[in-house]
């Protein structure tokens, strides 16, 4: 099994280390024949910072490149977003309802609540986070 995810993209800028990578996200089946008939099928544009050592003597504004990141950084990225929220939804509201005894309403308050800090501690620490979710351009694809 792959260890990296890779999407294609073109060089949209670069500024001593950081290069800026367009790519176009495109759903599973986005490359189907029958896309058009499919409502299911959707595509983005998405900007990938990249950080690198001589970015500006190696790349050019234009220059079609593949972007790479770990498999393990997907996982985690997929957990914070949504495995821990969730596993936070279930703990609270049986927490909240059957020890606590609190109402719907005031438990639904509360989850709010702490979810709106989950998110602003992961929004807080997005530098530090940033250096864990690192990309690279794969330069044995990219001639």
């Amino acid at each position: 099994m792959k260890e990296t995810i890779e999407h294609q993209g073109v060089i949209a800028s670069v500024e001593g280390r950081h290069v800026k990578v367009n790519i176009l996200q495109v759903a599973a089946c986005g490359e189907c024949k029958a896309r058009t008939l499919c409502s299911s099928s959707e595509s983005k544009e998405k900007m990938i910072d990249v950080y690198e050592d001589d970015a500006a003597r190696k790349y050019r504004v234009g220059e079609p490149v593949t972007v790479c990141g770990s498999l393990s950084m997907g996982k985690l990225a997929v957990r914070l977003a949504f495995g821990v929220p969730v596993l936070m939804i279930a703990v609270w509201m049986i927490v909240a309802m059957v020890w606590l005894k609190l109402g719907e309403l005031a438990a639904v308050g509360i989850l709010a609540c702490l979810l709106t800090l989950y998110f602003y501690i992961l929004y807080m620490n997005r530098e530090r986070m940033a250096k864990r979710f690192a990309f690279w351009i794969d330069d044995n694809i990219q001639k």
